[in-house]
């Protein structure tokens, strides 16, 4: 075990900085927001404390925001940034910012997401700067850090405590998978795969898809030193994840959004309706990943089309 530890540690001191954008206001839910990003930080990466403003004259007010962050320890570098809005959207202005700077990934806080109905019923979840962001930004993955989480890590005061990832586990989601890794320490951290829609309705049975599925992500995982947790869903992602997550209080839901414009209906009332926070990756982020983490999805690659063993994993 010390050995495989030696190598974790070792891949990590080679791996190149990136640049982590937390979005601040006035509010709990920016504590929040602050403690996540600083959890998701690695060695050689830049924490840029975010605020916005509407006119020079407010620039002061955001110094004095982020002057309680800038003063707390912390071994990553830590800059403090104010931007503008002038005339333009505040979604608009996050999203070039976080382009310009090549950001890794941006997480905010929010809390209309967690008092949120459905679609049919979406106030104030309609008014949700979140939800607006996660539309915007393309560049790289977006953290909404939700105030009624389940998961313990927000929950505790032990900031030397782990994390509880879950992934959901799409053909097209393995850069995903890839990129959490990068960010996560397997030391610490733990990875729950689930697969949804994984019974066949007429037998009852997994899907040899869903299992061999499974099991591709697993290798994946293994070969970064991950330990991870399998869970099967026979419904859908939209009504599945939302009690998955509460099932194993999970800290973090990633998700794959879809190459398209907007964001689909299942992924908006996720957004809505988990109780957890929720990593969204565009498939635009791909191009942002590291050097060493792609080279362990290269690897693994090679196990696509493994025949699979879903006795072990849960199902509900």
């Amino acid at each position: 075990m010390s050995q495989l530890n030696n190598i974790s540690s070792l891949r990590h001191s080679f791996r190149k900085g990136s640049t982590v954008l937390a979005l601040l206001s006035d509010n709990h839910a920016s504590r929040l927001c602050y403690r996540m990003a600083r959890a998701l930080l690695r060695p050689r990466d830049e924490l840029q404390l975010v605020t916005v403003v509407t006119n020079e004259d407010s620039v002061k007010h955001g110094n004095d925001l982020l002057a309680p962050y800038m003063q707390e320890q912390c071994n990553n570098t830590v800059k403090p940034v104010v931007l503008i809005t002038g005339d333009s959207r505040l979604s608009d202005i996050v999203a070039d910012y976080a382009q310009s700077m090549a950001a890794n990934l941006v997480v905010l806080g929010s809390y209309n997401l967690c008092t949120a109905g459905t679609r049919d019923d979406p106030m104030p979840a309609s008014g949700s700067l979140a939800l607006r962001l996660v539309k915007a930004v393309r560049s790289c993955p977006v953290l909404v850090v939700k105030a009624n989480t389940k998961g313990p890590f927000l929950r505790s005061d032990n900031g030397a405590m782990g994390l509880k990832v879950m992934v959901e586990c799409q053909s097209n989601s393995r850069h995903m998978l890839t990129w959490l890794m990068d960010k996560l320490d397997s030391d610490k951290d733990g990875l729950f795969l689930v697969v949804t829609r994984a019974y066949d309705q007429g037998t009852g049975l997994v899907k040899e898809t869903a299992s061999r599925m499974m099991t591709n992500f697993s290798v994946q995982a293994g070969m970064g030193d991950y330990y991870t947790a399998q869970r099967l869903y026979k419904d859908p992602a939209a009504k599945a994840l939302p009690q998955a997550v509460e099932a194993d209080a999970i800290d973090i839901l990633a998700v794959q959004a879809p190459p398209c414009k907007g964001l689909p209906d299942d992924l908006v009332d996720l957004l809505m309706t988990a109780r957890s926070s929720i990593l969204v990756y565009h498939t635009k982020a791909e191009s942002f990943r590291t050097l060493p983490a792609a080279a362990a999805a290269a690897e693994a690659e090679s196990a696509v089309g493994l025949p699979g063993d879903a006795s072990r994993a849960g199902s509900m």
